[in-house]
């Protein structure tokens, strides 16, 4: 009897691609988020610069009482 061969068995493990979208995207999905927060608080410093009623714990004139 001969000896049947499984060509699966010597072949290495399937190499997926998916994991690399999957990171590719957390990543990105990173970088964008750091890049939005860093313009939004840009922005905010911009505007309490500009306008100090805006910012907290302005000291000015004493309300009246």
């Amino acid at each position: 009897m001969a000896r049947m061969e499984n060509p699966n068995t010597d072949s290495a493990p399937p190499r997926y691609r998916w994991p690399w979208f999957v990171l590719g995207a957390v990543v990105l999905g990173i970088l964008l988020f750091v890049l939005w927060m860093t313009v939004e608080v840009r922005r905010i410093r911009r505007q309490q610069t500009t306008n100090p009623w805006a910012a907290p714990g302005a000291t000015g004139t004493n309300p009246a009482k």
